[in-house]
């Protein structure tokens, strides 16, 4: 089986497939994308994952690639910052339906606006 590289963070892949089955699940270790080898037109559009040619090995986790602990904390930061802005749009969305569409302001008469004038100019009574 081909090795299969992330065309996002460019780590190869981990693979694992259920017994017995033609059908290969691929994931990077970094981003934790997931691919499934039903699915050929994503290699071929290399749209996420992209076979690299070389025949894949057995490898030991330690000579795998890890994420940093400092770089899966900022992932899940990003994810809820995402979730965030996602349900503040919702809202926003819901409330943009809710209320009754703004009207634009009426223009005045020029007979109205110089009596407003003259009633603002005029002075006030104090008891």
């Amino acid at each position: 089986m081909e090795a299969v590289e992330c065309t996002h963070c460019q780590v190869t892949m981990t693979s694992w497939a259920t017994a017995g089955s033609p059908v290969h699940y691929f994931q990077c270790p970094l981003c934790a994308r997931t691919y499934c080898s039903q699915y050929d037109e994503v290699f071929r559009a290399r749209a996420g994952a992209r076979r690299t040619g070389v025949a894949s090995q057995q490898a030991t986790p330690s000579t795998l690639p890890m994420a940093t602990p400092e770089a899966q904390r900022w992932a899940s930061v990003r994810a809820r910052a995402t979730r965030w802005f996602d349900r503040l749009e919702a809202d926003e969305q819901l409330v943009a339906r809710a209320l009754p569409p703004v009207r634009p302001p009426q223009r005045l008469e020029p007979r109205a606006r110089a009596t407003l004038a003259l009633a603002a100019a005029r002075p006030t009574r104090q008891r």
